[in-house]
């Protein structure tokens, strides 16, 4: 299996709506919120993302405090060291010279105390016209609009949503990552039994290539894997273990 990213259409949404709040959202509005199931390949893109721009990725955990992050952005930008006031204002400087995106993953966990963690990075972001990104699960969403938040959630400029892999996405992703030739109904397949989750395409590409490999082929139609399983939906069968 090749290990390249594809771009697929949540990342190439993603990033239609980062051009548009760096070309057009006021430098107080550069907040993007990127949601999604687990699966849906916001983890992979934002990385992916994040090493083109050489952001600075921070991964949001339970107790998250304003002191951690400074001390990681102190870290991140080889600022560390001094009081708080002279790494605050090493901080701001470096923000100056480098404007880095931010990408905050788990965001959820930066909600705490009225959103002072992410109100840090926020004002950190805004002082120099960085775009602040806030990455998190579909049922947290919400959380983001909350009315005691409005002094994050009027910032907010724009709402991505991954969503499950279309067929589309399927054939592209399978027929560039994997070592063999496969058809639209192999594809098919493969989405069928992954639901459109991305790191069980992974998995269904590799059973292809295996199978590929045992049978001295180069390329396999929907023929050859007919009633294959290519990939296992743990949840789904965590689920009806269940009953």
């Amino acid at each position: 299996m090749k290990a390249h990213f594809v771009k697929t259409s949540n990342y190439n949404q993603f990033m239609t709506m980062l051009a548009a709040v760096e070309g057009q959202a006021p430098k107080e509005g550069r907040i993007i919120n990127v949601n999604g199931e687990p699966g849906s390949g916001k983890s992979r893109a934002m990385d992916h993302v994040g090493a083109d721009r050489n952001a600075i990725y921070i991964e949001g955990m339970p107790g998250m405090t304003v002191t951690y992050l400074r001390e990681l952005l102190a870290h991140e930008l080889n600022c560390s060291g001094g009081t708080m006031f002279r790494q605050q204002q090493a901080i701001n400087k470096a923000f100056s010279d480098r404007k880095p995106m931010v990408i905050l993953d788990e965001a959820q966990h930066g909600l705490n105390k009225k959103a002072e963690c992410i109100e840090f990075l926020r004002r950190t972001c805004e002082q120099v016209g960085s775009v602040l990104v806030l990455v998190c699960h579909t049922s947290e969403k919400h959380r983001f609009g909350e009315h005691k938040l409005a002094h994050i959630s009027t910032r907010i400029s724009a709402v991505v949503e991954f969503t499950p892999a279309t067929l589309a996405d399927c054939i592209m992703y399978l027929g560039e990552l994997c070592e063999v030739e496969i058809d639209a109904g192999v594809a098919q397949l493969a989405l069928t039994q992954s639901r459109g989750r991305y790191r069980l395409l992974s998995n269904a590409c590799r059973t292809l290539e295996d199978f590929a490999t045992a049978m001295g082929k180069t390329a396999l139609t929907a023929d050859d894997v007919k009633g294959m399983m290519l990939c296992e939906d743990a949840m789904k069968a965590l689920r009806k273990g269940s009953k």
